[in-house]
């Protein structure tokens, strides 16, 4: 059984040890890195989205930040009525 390449790295002994000098868990630490990682791809690629779609529909750029700031003004003043 080989070791996986992570566990095998400097880097990630180097990142293990200066998280427990921060009393921080390495695995935690990375899982949640990835994870926003994850979270700021998956936002530019609906951002690329948008802004294809904006292109395509005629309306400009600023056009749709209105938009969107419309709705979370309803829907803000909707959760107020409530």
């Amino acid at each position: 059984m080989t070791k996986d390449p992570l566990s095998a790295s400097p880097l990630w002994e180097r990142f293990q040890k200066a998280a427990r000098n921060q009393g921080r868990s390495p695995v935690r630490l990375l899982t949640n890195y990835m994870r926003e990682c994850l979270e700021i791809w998956e936002d530019q690629h609906l951002d690329q989205e948008i802004r294809h779609d904006v292109q395509r529909s005629g309306y400009r750029e600023e056009d749709a930040v209105e938009i969107v700031r419309h709705s979370r003004r309803e829907k803000r003043a909707r959760r107020a009525a409530s």
